[in-house]
């Protein structure tokens, strides 16, 4: 057992020990959740920026799968904890999950997704959140680039549309409706038929907003 302080708890997050980790996942998430294990935990800016590093570069981003489904449910410890206070964390988990959006394993993409929709619930705005994922729309890993097609797609779901700025994302959609992967393509168009679902049909005036279709063949012009 682990003696419950944010010492031992760093040095439990930062010890290389993929079994070890796995031993003691569950504890560390249960000295997070407790408040009075863990009445240290807010003081320590230092450790707190120390652990929630090292848990997206070295759990999160784990190979090991288990380790990285441990490491979303650290994170998702210390959003439940923190909440707004979490929000000035959100630059340091993002490249991680953003990366594990492409993961080879289901579960993985899964607990991902519902990790980011936790953040933009409990700690950061959908827009903070998008505008510092725009440039997974970019990612080398073809399955990553449809991920955040899909994240955007339960975010609109989740949020809806009020809360996010969509003329700084449908350009970023446009460039996917010519990727080379299929998958890719079709999360493409899965975002503009959601994005038209929350903001097309008819404008308060009562004229016609433009359809998918429409989008589409502009995203097209703009790229020829």
């Amino acid at each position: 057992m682990m003696e419950p302080s944010m010492e031992n708890c760093l040095t439990q997050v930062l010890q290389k020990d993929m079994g070890r980790r796995l031993q003691v996942g569950q504890e560390i998430i249960d000295y997070i959740l407790d408040k009075e294990k863990s009445h240290d935990l807010e003081q320590d800016q230092t450790g707190l920026d120390k652990m929630i590093d090292g848990i997206a570069s070295t759990w999160v981003n784990c190979s090991n799968f288990k380790v990285a489904l441990l490491g979303l449910d650290l994170l998702s410890a210390l959003v439940t904890r923190l909440q707004e206070r979490f929000r000035s964390h959100v630059g340091t988990v993002l490249p991680s999950l953003i990366d594990r959006l492409g993961d080879s394993k289901d579960q993985v993409r899964e607990q991902d997704q519902t990790m980011l929709l936790k953040i933009m619930e409990q700690a950061a705005s959908p827009q903070y959140v998008w505008d510092r994922m725009l440039g997974g729309f970019k990612h080398k890993n073809n399955r990553t680039r449809e991920g955040v097609c899909l994240c955007l797609v339960a975010t609109l779901s989740t949020h809806g549309a009020q809360g996010l700025t969509l003329s700084k994302i449908v350009p970023h959609i446009c460039n996917l409706l010519g990727d080379p992967t299929s998958q890719v393509r079709d999360g493409a168009m899965s975002c503009l038929v959601e994005i038209y679902r929350h903001v097309g049909g008819e404008g308060e005036d009562g004229s016609q907003q433009k359809g998918p279709a429409t989008v589409t063949v502009e995203c097209n012009l703009q790229q020829i």
